[in-house]
């Protein structure tokens, strides 16, 4: 008998729950007993709510890794589509599994090894391609067309309400949540009556032991800006708001984080969003006067005082996140200037840069008579620029005969 391993996948919640996952393992195994298949439990490989259109799926990897170790001759899987969407991801994975001699069946389409037979699964690959981008497409244009009839689709509701999923006699709406909507009114009154920023509400919220809904003790600056700043509170949600875009990369030196997605979501056009009306958790007036004192808060922040100057503000690097540092005078008591890491702040939870801050005064002296010595000696500029020139261009003789060439 083979050694083999057996791989399925599900893509969503609702799938799950039809039990899908167990009937294709179910066939797999069956077929795998009338062809003399052995399939040990430590290589049932079962990726439950994970999109075919990515590779990056926990089952998946920890089977390719058994592959690449030699642990299996094949691997068994109910077609091609449950290992991946997109034809390229199906070549690709299928290619590395045949290089470390283990086959790869599609128990539903019995494949051969022939010309023709790799051809026929090739395109089979195109056409489950083909098929997601048509589902996609259906149902990006199916959820528009609810949206402009007054019907919701998300998958969780902004903080202070619950989504209600559709159902046959009713659509998708938003109701209250009363003890998130008391957090969300006391967040404004915050805003409004005490004038304090976010970073001070974050500080609020965290000494009272007001949670995330996810139960996390901070709540971040940048998610309570977004609330103070979301018009759903006072009556309306937008629809197709954002939309996704390529991802850029962070315009600094060094080697930082790396991004985990290759997409990130932008705001589109105010006259692309269709408004939907929900229930309001605060009046009018109290989004007006929040709107002015975020304004108020906006020209009172650090990054916006004028009053002390930072010389090399956005020029220097923290050693340990690589992220640029920013000017900061301190607490009104000392206004010590000083710079300190893009993520030193409390609400970076979670991500809160160990290194210490900089005195601005030490350091921009520091800074400035290394520069003063390397105008006293102009040859050491020189000498740099050179190495430069020939690390991104090559030496002055090799750029001559590119010149050469190209005039050839």
């Amino acid at each position: 008998m083979k050694i083999a391993a057996l791989y399925a996948r599900v893509s969503s919640a609702k799938q799950q729950l039809n039990e899908n996952i167990a009937s294709q393992i179910a066939a797999i195994e069956e077929y795998a007993r009338q062809n003399n298949y052995l399939i040990s439990p430590q290589h049932i490989y079962k990726d439950d709510g994970f999109s075919g259109a990515r590779l990056d799926r926990p089952a998946l990897d920890r089977l390719r890794d058994a592959v690449a170790q030699g642990e299996v001759e094949a691997v068994l899987i109910l077609s091609p589509d449950r290992l991946a969407r997109q034809f390229a991801y199906q070549y690709i994975v299928v290619e590395e599994f045949e290089r470390a001699g283990c086959a790869v069946v599609f128990t539903s389409h019995n494949f051969g090894s022939s010309p023709a037979d790799r051809m026929l699964q090739e395109i089979t690959g195109v056409f489950a391609e083909y098929e997601r981008a048509v589902i996609t497409e259906r149902g990006r244009r199916g959820r528009l067309y609810h949206a402009r009839q007054g019907q919701l689709w998300m998958k969780e509701g902004p903080y202070g309400y619950t989504y209600v999923p559709r159902t046959e006699v009713c659509p998708g709406k938003l109701v209250i949540n009363e003890a998130e909507a008391e957090i969300v009114r006391m967040i404004f009154r915050l805003l409004i009556d005490e004038q304090l920023s976010a970073y001070q509400i974050n500080q609020r919220l965290y000494e009272s032991g007001i949670r995330t809904r996810h139960g996390k003790e901070r709540w971040g600056s940048g998610t309570i800006i977004n609330l103070m700043r979301n018009l759903v509170y006072t009556g309306v949600y937008h629809y197709n708001k954002r939309q996704h875009v390529p991802a850029k990369r962070r315009n600094m030196p060094g080697e930082g984080p790396t991004r985990k997605h290759n997409s990130s979501r932008v705001i589109r056009p105010t006259e692309e969003w269709i408004p939907i009306e929900v229930p309001a958790i605060i009046d009018q007036e109290t989004w007006d006067l929040a709107r002015e004192q975020l304004q108020r808060n906006k020209e009172r922040a650090p990054r916006n005082n004028k009053k002390f100057d930072y010389l090399l503000k956005g020029l220097l690097i923290c050693g340990c996140c690589q992220l640029r540092m920013l000017g900061h005078a301190g607490i009104p008591a000392t206004r010590i200037r000083r710079y300190l890491c893009s993520h030193k702040e409390s609400h970076h939870a979670g991500s809160r840069c160990p290194n210490r801050t900089v005195q601005a005064e030490m350091i921009e002296e520091i800074v400035w008579q290394a520069v003063s010595e390397l105008l006293r000696h102009p040859q050491i500029l020189i000498n740099q620029y050179n190495q430069r020139q020939e690390s991104d261009y090559g030496t002055p003789e090799q750029q001559e005969q590119q010149r050469l060439k190209r005039a050839l």
